[in-house]
């Protein structure tokens, strides 16, 4: 049973490894083909100078991770990540530590992502879709290893997943500092849906013919004149945050010193702990 223990931790010790990694193998530049003209053309889209969705930023090539672990295993969420149906629908979130078992490897318009079931209670649910960049891969199947080592693993993941959880809700605090940061983030979401609306107009209007695809067309332009007034609004308020922000740099020291961060980061240091060689080489 020694043995088996051993061969075991081994096992997972040399699996840590097969978990995702970045690296220049697993970026894939994908060129925009020439020519290539969206809806949003039409529609005012058209890279303007303005945090927007990355659909609309004016950027040659995009890259995507590929995950180079086994075609099934298990593993950890390790922060709080969406999750898809098999079609490709948002479900919801995972918090980190969530367990879960994949069978299969798939290529989307992102990443790679992994075909799985999770744990929830004392059952699985899925097949779902996770994206492979916010988890730690392992070969196997945690039913065959020490239920001990499965549990702190699971602790361990978790409190990863508190610890980023913690400091996005700084980085949320520090920006909601900003004097300019609600006026901005409403006039860009206002920008946004505009692109949306005037992109739903212009697939609606090649639907049709004739007299009322021209009225169609006329309507789209009007719709683009009002565009120019809420971009420049959205242009307005998002210069006078980044003005703000420049002149106010956030003070990490001051971050870093958070009570509860700083709790949660000893808590975590104490769970790693007691696993050392199964934290994956990114985590350490």
């Amino acid at each position: 049973m020694r043995f088996l223990a051993s061969c075991l931790l081994c096992l997972a010790a040399c699996a840590a490894e097969a978990q995702v990694k970045r690296s220049a193998r697993n970026l894939e530049p994908l060129t925009k083909r020439p020519g290539a003209v969206s809806a949003g053309t039409l529609s005012g889209n058209t890279g303007m100078n303005i945090a927007t969705s990355k659909k609309e930023a004016p950027v040659a090539t995009v890259t995507k991770v590929a995950f180079l672990g086994p075609k099934s295993g298990w593993g950890f969420v390790k922060t709080t990540c969406p999750y898809y149906t098999a079609d490709g629908r948002r479900v919801g979130t995972l918090p980190g530590g969530t367990l879960f078992k994949y069978s299969d490897v798939k290529a989307s318009s992102k990443n790679s992502v992994l075909v799985c079931t999770v744990k929830r209670d004392e059952g699985w649910e899925g097949p779902f879709l996770l994206d492979c960049t916010d988890i730690a891969g392992y070969e196997g199947d945690p039913d065959a290893l020490d239920p001990g080592m499965v549990k702190n693993l699971a602790e361990y993941f978790t409190l990863t997943g508190k610890v980023a959880d913690r400091k996005a809700a700084l980085a949320e605090e520090a920006l909601a500092a900003n004097p300019h940061f609600e006026a901005a983030k409403q006039a860009q979401a206002e920008y946004q849906e505009s692109i949306a609306k005037a992109a739903e107009m212009e697939r609606q209007m090649n639907t049709l013919t004739g007299s009322r695809k021209a009225k169609a067309l006329e309507a789209l332009r009007a719709f683009k004149y009002e565009q120019v007034r809420i971009k420049a609004k959205a242009d307005q308020e998002a210069g006078a945050y980044k003005k703000w922000k420049v002149e106010h740099p956030a003070d990490p020291a001051e971050l870093a010193a958070d009570p509860q961060l700083r709790a949660l980061e000893q808590e975590l240091q104490a769970a790693a702990a007691k696993i050392p060689g199964l934290i994956p080489s990114g985590d350490r």
